[in-house]
């Protein structure tokens, strides 16, 4: 336990973090470069979607790092991004930052505040830093690496404003909770996530117990279960579920009105930024849930239509989303995550990844 002998530095804290992710699959170096380590290490999870954002712009920018995708599924198993060496690492990515307690079906810290028991997390070893909230990771991403800026100077605010919009759907709440009037969402999800609030809060309170008396993890774990309790009783109120169903149709019409503004073939226009890449990660998120209808066979939502035709198919998105093993289980709603072959896929990545 920290506070018992001399305390750990940053190499020791991230060391002790990864040794409990060993597992072959999961922990691996991806865009591997010439010569030593990677400056970089993201700790993430394959379906979160902050994980989707950052993955990507990794990828489109082709930065060597090491991936930790863990396991965060609320099984026998402790969820990894709950373990206390784990959230011990991220803390230094917030030190000063107040816990998130409640729950309003969004994921921002800048609004929610922080959550210390999530993914993503990057470590940057050449700077001995912790980076936390995907916006964040991903802004720091495109600063400290070369190659084309995906932000910027001259459009630094208006990718930034379109950043925040995306922050503030309430992609968390359309994922765990049900429209009360109709719920598209594949068999499977809703399935496996019956119940989850509960179950989360049990491996929370383990986590807690291992923490030991560590206040500043014994808080964060306080807070984290105060925060799965209050999504719980959100997420089966139906009035507030038609609300997040009312937000994300709207969701789509700022993209639509963004588009609207000019001729160009990205959200700026004639150049491919930081925006396309949260953009086209909210939207597929939205289409794998089954709430294509926010723009498919829209009038309204013509440049919508045409914008997801190509920009689901950016390598960049390819590697990071839509072909990242485990991303995504079984859908009706999208080709490639439709029929027998994405079931008998998604249960042999299943098996590869060691869950239980």
């Amino acid at each position: 336990m920290e506070g018992q002998g001399k305390p750990m530095n940053f190499a020791e804290k991230v060391a002790k973090a990864n040794s409990r992710f060993t597992h072959k699959h999961r922990n691996r170096t991806v865009n591997a470069g010439v010569g030593g380590n990677p400056r970089f290490e993201l700790y993430h999870a394959a379906p979160s979607l902050c994980s989707m954002k950052v993955r990507t712009v990794l990828a489109e920018k082709s930065v060597p790092y090491v991936s930790h995708d863990l396991n965060i599924m609320v099984r026998k198993d402790m969820p990894e991004c709950y373990l206390p060496d784990y959230v011990r690492m991220r803390l230094l990515g917030a030190p000063e930052a107040e816990f998130a307690q409640g729950y309003t079906g969004q994921s921002s810290v800048t609004t929610e505040g922080f959550d210390p028991c999530v993914v993503p997390t990057l470590v940057d070893h050449e700077k001995e830093k912790v980076v936390v909230d995907s916006s964040r990771i991903c802004v720091y991403l495109d600063e400290e690496t070369s190659g084309d800026r995906l932000i910027p100077g001259n459009l630094s605010n208006e990718i930034g404003a379109q950043i925040s919009l995306i922050d503030q759907a309430p992609h968390v709440a359309t994922l765990y909770g049900a429209h009360p009037d109709h719920d598209p969402r594949p068999k499977g999800l809703k399935t496996n996530i019956a119940g989850v609030h509960a179950k989360k809060i049990v491996k929370l309170e383990a986590a807690r117990d291992e923490a030991g008396d560590e206040a500043t993890l014994v808080a964060a774990y306080d807070a984290k279960i105060s925060k799965e309790s209050s999504a719980a009783d959100f997420v089966f109120s139906p009035d507030r579920m038609r609300d997040i169903h009312k937000a994300m149709f709207n969701h789509v019409g700022d993209l639509e009105a963004q588009l609207s503004t000019h001729n160009g073939e990205w959200v700026m226009g004639e150049r491919f930024s930081m925006a396309d890449i949260m953009w086209t990660v909210s939207i597929y998120r939205m289409k794998w849930l089954g709430l294509g209808s926010a723009w498919e066979g829209n009038s309204e939502r013509g440049r919508v239509q045409e914008y997801v035709q190509y920009a689901f198919d950016r390598p960049s998105f390819r590697a990071g989303v839509v072909d990242w093993p485990f991303a995504y289980g079984p859908s009706p709603h999208v080709p490639e995550f439709a029929g027998i072959g994405a079931t008998i896929r998604f249960f042999i990545e299943l098996f590869r990844r060691g869950q239980r």
